[in-house]
């Protein structure tokens, strides 16, 4: 009976042997599961910034493409402008004085200026207008010859309201 005590301090240890491994079995799952929990979070993390990168990659692409159309339409807009600029040149402008005309009629082109028609005959023009009428304004017309055809400007632009004619030249349009 003297090996009673010795086996019932073995039981003992033996006992306290299997609640720490249960103990630390339990640790260790925890910790397993944390360490699960960590990598799937991580995984996850992983994925929303791949989506994001590819996001911001399509986004930038999207931004050259957007920048490569904003800088050709700058180039179609000041292309447009140039060639409105130059239609709208005043020396090219031809005005129709009038549309009809006869087989033998011609056509004439008169210069006809107006340097004070703004004051004299219609303020409210723009400053295009008046500056159009300074420089001198072309007009189309038809008529046997550059007589008749000085009568026919002179009849609309009279000389004693400040019009002139400038120049008259032969119109084969």
């Amino acid at each position: 009976m003297d090996s009673m005590p010795y086996i019932f301090a073995g039981l003992i240890g033996l006992a306290s042997l299997a609640v720490s491994l249960l103990l630390a079995l339990r640790r260790l799952k925890t910790s397993e599961e944390r360490i699960a929990t960590a990598v799937s979070r991580k995984q996850a993390q992983v994925e929303r910034i791949k989506k994001i990168a590819r996001v911001t990659l399509q986004q930038a692409r999207d931004l050259r493409d957007a920048r490569r159309r904003k800088a050709m339409a700058e180039l179609g807009c000041e292309d447009l402008e140039q060639r409105l600029k130059a239609a709208g040149a005043a020396d090219r402008r031809i005005y129709v004085l009038d549309d009809r005309r006869t087989q033998k009629d011609q056509g004439w082109l008169l210069r006809v200026v107006n340097i004070e028609y703004g004051a004299r005959v219609n303020a409210s023009l723009t400053p295009t207008a008046l500056d159009s009428w300074k420089r001198g304004r072309r007009f189309l017309v038809w008529a046997l010859d550059e007589k008749k055809a000085r009568e026919k400007v002179n009849a609309r632009f009279p000389e004693n309201k400040g019009f002139a004619v400038m120049g008259v030249e032969s119109y084969l349009g």
